[in-house]
């Protein structure tokens, strides 16, 4: 889908969430507020230090949180430059900022910006069960 939505909400799933504990969500929490946790269908990854997902009907749950966003003009032109997406140039860009169907908590869906990884897969490595906290708490021991 084209970014053209009058949307004001953004589903992440790795750094940006707070739960990832990554300071990156301070680019994220003084623009928007929390208004739940959803999935989404598709493929997560583990790339230079952070997750990229990839929508799929035939994946995984994809877990991420639901933000909505204050002033969404302002603040995904912050948004996009942190995720490597270029509105002016979707194609040559990292990410892909795209519209998807999140499932959330509490049953309902909604649509949601989402920064989706448009560059190769491989040698990228898989985190089967689609959950980026989960996945940082297992490679570093925690609980």
């Amino acid at each position: 889908m084209k970014p053209s939505s009058d949307t004001d909400l953004l589903f992440v799933y790795g750094t940006l969430c707070r739960a990832s504990g990554n300071a990156a969500h301070r680019l994220l929490a003084d623009v928007a507020e929390f208004t739940g946790n959803g999935a989404v269908p598709g493929r997560l990854y583990q790339a230079e230090g952070f997750p990229v997902l990839v929508p799929d009907p035939q994946g995984v749950a994809v877990t991420g949180e639901v933000y909505r966003v204050f002033a969404p003009q302002a603040a995904f032109l912050r948004l996009d430059q942190y995720e490597g997406f270029d509105p002016a140039s979707p194609d040559t860009s990292e990410f892909r900022r795209d519209l998807v169907e999140v499932a959330m908590g509490d049953g309902r869906t909604v649509t949601a910006w989402a920064y989706i990884y448009q560059l190769p897969l491989f040698e990228l490595r898989p985190i089967p069960h689609g959950d980026y906290a989960r996945f940082l708490r297992e490679s570093t021991g925690g609980a």
